[in-house]
């Protein structure tokens, strides 16, 4: 058995010391793709060990951050580099605490095809609270780890939502209890760059799809609007022990600049409102975000 963590970024260096607390110990080998990060994230990767590629290293990425393709491509990596298992989680996840004493055990019991379905925990506005009410946000499970098969292939998808090779159903997944461990998803925590991230992806979808996906877009999207009446849980300590936070304030209701990681985005959404025009854009529910509502009103 050989354990491979795959993993695309692109200028998340707040977050890279929070996913390899727990993914670089039950892993054999981490292989990234960056993607033209212009912050600390190439540097924290490689001195941790992780073999980083970059868009010169495959032509075919050249064209833009396509998840589907990335994922492809980071399997394909893995497979060269003798993985027999893969793991596959975001720069802004983590495995909890008490899997990584159980998570080889857990990965020898795998047949090929086969996958570890996780709980995938929304913190929320918090870096010790999880989402637990009847939304999306609870109580939903991910593919996080596949045993290999050569005949899987990863299905490509515009903003996908797989993350592993091969097809997920009843045959293939293989659901881990929370007791036993869970992956810990921060993207929430940090309210500012979560809604600025969201207003990317809309913007792109749009660009890709047309006015006329104004409706789906926005319909697809307004589940991601942080209410504050929502249900939540604290996590036991044990799932936490030994994780280092993210090193940027749990909410920010002021957009300081200092810390507002997704700033690098503005400038392809500036970028897109350049070649179309603002007013193409202005039936998105992007607006309340002010970097925006300033070139919108401007």
């Amino acid at each position: 058995m050989k354990v491979i963590g795959l993993i695309p970024f692109k200028n998340e260096e707040h977050f890279l010391p929070t996913y390899l607390s727990n993914v670089k110990p039950i892993c054999d080998e981490i292989i990234a793709v960056d993607d033209y990060s212009t912050d600390n994230s190439r540097k924290i990767m490689e001195d941790a060990g992780v073999i980083v590629k970059g868009y010169e290293d495959t032509e075919k990425l050249k064209g833009g951050w396509t998840c589907g393709l990335i994922r492809q491509h980071l399997f394909n990596y893995g497979r060269e580099a003798g993985g027999t298992h893969f793991v596959c989680l975001d720069a802004d996840e983590t495995f909890t605490s008490n899997f990584v004493p159980i998570a080889r055990e857990v990965m020898e019991q795998l047949e090929p095809g086969e996958k570890v379905s996780m709980q995938w925990l929304a913190l929320w506005k918090s870096c010790t609270h999880y989402r637990d009410d009847w939304t999306v946000w609870s109580n939903n499970f991910k593919d996080f780890i596949v045993r290999d098969d050569p005949s899987l292939d990863y299905g490509y998808g515009y903003m996908c939502e797989g993350r592993t090779i091969g097809p997920n159903d009843d045959n293939t997944l293989r659901r881990l209890e929370l007791e036993h461990g869970a992956v810990l998803h921060y993207q929430f925590s940090f309210y500012n760059n979560f809604q600025l991230k969201q207003a990317w992806c809309q913007i792109g979808e749009l660009v890709q799809k047309g006015p006329s996906a104004v409706g789906e877009i926005n319909g697809k999207y307004s589940i991601t609007m942080l209410e504050d009446n929502v249900g939540m849980s604290k996590m036991p300590s044990e799932w936490i022990e030994g994780i280092p936070l993210p090193d940027i304030p749990n909410f920010d209701p002021d957009w300081n600049e200092k810390y507002f990681m997704r700033k690098n985005l503005l400038p392809d959404i500036y970028r897109h409102f350049d070649e179309y025009g603002v007013e193409y854009f202005k039936d998105l529910n992007v607006w309340h975000i002010p970097q925006l509502r300033e070139r919108l009103n401007g």
